[in-house]
């Protein structure tokens, strides 16, 4: 359930927005309070281009505090601003209180607002606003150095005041952004996983159901009683498939070597392979247990693709901790010619190379000898991996 408090909080920008306007409101009071137009309708049309004057400032200040504002944006609203503070330039000078600088004052707010969307914009409303600043000086009172002085510190204060605000809030928008990422980085980590765990499980359940199905519609007409076993055993493995799907997606499928390799021999037996599997019980016990799932899920790829991509009669799997031995080696004797490397241009065994570099080990394959296959995983210091 929503927050009632959370719905009508104001946001960081607003808040910040707020404290901007407050701050250049001056821009406004102050020049309407040193002048004194000659008559009630000069009165009235200076408030209002005071007041647009306003509004071109206030837009300002609204892109300053909104994230991601185009290089456009960012001329085009100073564009406006600087525009209107020249159309007030001529009535500000020939209106102004004796000894005051309305304009100057108007023209520093203008500088500071500009310079909190980018610093090119601030120094190019300094360069043109310094220099109009000095020719009205010139013409009305001669005050010069006084005028440029006035609007040059004036934006220099008010800007540092303020980019502190903006800053702050374009450093809450990294953070945000950073957590976007990190949410999304780990979305994209998690759909990986889940691809990878549904691409193991399914990948080698499907090959046998389909394997069986086959042999079960040879049997129909044949061996009606065995063909009834065999769908029986469809039947088994799907409702097996459906429980490891389940398990994969909530993060609970772990599958050690020692496992796998007993799954291995099961599955390749029922499919009619031949299968010999060499590898010590006690070594596989010590065999670390992220490494012992990663050569578990290189165990089942490569029956996998035994199932669905070979004619193979035999299947050796050997493990081996000499350093001069490959840990995993898996070998297949029905290598078609028409597919490629055994895999049929899958990605399974790019994805599981991806795995074994994370750790350090090495995933090769070799079928350069007649319509042998082998498969091994290698590793620089393999022997580590055993203590």
């Amino acid at each position: 359930m929503a927050d009632p408090a959370a719905a009508i909080r104001p946001s960081p920008r607003l808040i910040v927005l707020g404290m901007l306007i407050v701050s250049f409101a001056w821009a406004v009071i102050v020049p309407i309070s040193q002048t004194e137009p000659p008559t009630t309708v000069l009165s009235a049309a200076f408030l209002v281009g005071m007041a647009v004057f306003g509004a071109a400032l206030a837009l300002v200040l609204w892109t300053a505090v909104n994230a991601g504002f185009t290089t456009a944006t960012a001329w085009r609203e100073p564009t406006l601003l600087i525009s209107m503070s020249m159309l007030l330039f001529v009535p500000a000078h020939a209106w102004a209180k004796h000894g005051e600088q309305p304009w100057a004052w108007l023209a520093g707010f203008t500088v500071a607002a500009c310079a909190l969307l980018s610093w090119r914009t601030g120094l190019v409303g300094a360069v043109l606003l310094a220099a109009a600043a000095a020719i009205g000086s010139g013409l009305f009172d001669g005050a010069i150095a006084a005028s440029v002085a006035t609007l040059l510190g004036c934006a220099a204060v008010v800007w540092t005041m303020c980019q502190a605000f903006v800053w702050l809030l374009r450093l809450l928008w990294t953070v945000q952004a950073g957590k976007q990422a990190q949410t999304e980085l780990a979305i994209a980590e998690e759909r990986l996983r889940v691809s990878r765990e549904l691409h193991d499980v399914l990948g080698q359940r499907l090959g046998i159901i389909a394997l069986k199905a086959e042999l079960a519609a040879g049997l129909t007409v044949r061996d009606p009683g065995r063909a009834t076993v065999e769908c029986d055993g469809i039947r088994a493995i799907a409702t097996e498939t459906v429980v490891e799907v389940r398990r994969a997606l909530r993060g609970h499928t772990v599958a050690d070597l020692a496992t796998q390799l007993q799954a291995a021999d099961l599955v390749l037996r029922s499919a009619g392979i031949e299968t010999r599997i060499d590898a010590d019980q006690d070594l596989l016990a010590r065999i670390p247990q992220p490494r012992s799932q990663i050569l578990a899920a290189v165990v089942r790829e490569a029956v996998t693709n035994v199932l669905r991509h070979s004619d193979a009669q035999l299947v050796s799997i050997s493990v081996a901790a000499d350093e001069e031995v490959p840990a995993l080696v898996v070998v297949n004797d029905g290598v078609r010619r028409s597919g490629r490397n055994g895999t049929s241009g899958g990605t399974g065994l790019a994805a599981l190379s991806d795995r074994c570099t994370a750790v350090g080990a090495r995933l090769a394959v070799d079928r350069s000898t007649g319509d042998r296959f082998e498969l091994r995983v290698e590793c620089p210091g393999i022997v580590d991996w055993f203590r």
